[in-house]
């Protein structure tokens, strides 16, 4: 290495050392990256044929379909009512004769509140299948 002469040529050499490690350092994570099908086995990317131009629109309409299906899951799911009267959803026995037979609404929170101590209907709002609606 010549000695250096001016503060100039120092920087010059120090860039220079600075980015010759970078890009040993660049080549060393590129010869140990993984393989395109191990990256498809970790989930990391998608195992597709579709061109790479049109793999964001596969995926945008992958999750487009999915959500369809969800909502469409969840616009078929029973309700409250049909889960106590199918004995999915537990009630209380007086509170669940009141809701199968159909009572008015008054008579229901009159059995819930007295079911749990509380007032003018405010029970129903605490009852297991409030989360439902």
């Amino acid at each position: 290495m010549p000695p250096l002469k001016s503060p100039a040529a120092f920087h010059e050499q120090r860039r220079s050392l600075e980015r010759a490690r970078t890009e040993d350092y660049l080549k060393r994570k590129i010869r140990s990256r993984p393989e395109r099908s191990e990256l498809v086995r970790m989930h990391i990317l998608e195992e597709t044929s579709a061109e790479p131009s049109l793999q964001a629109k596969q995926l945008k309409l992958k999750r487009a379909r999915l959500a369809d299906d969800l909502n469409e899951k969840i616009a078929q799911r029973p309700g409250p009512m049909e889960l106590v009267e199918k004995n999915i959803l537990p009630v209380e026995s007086s509170l669940k004769e009141a809701i199968i037979g159909e009572e008015a609404p008054d008579t229901l929170c009159g059995l819930a509140d007295q079911m749990y101590g509380m007032g003018r209907g405010e029970a129903l709002s605490f009852l297991p299948f409030d989360f439902l609606f």
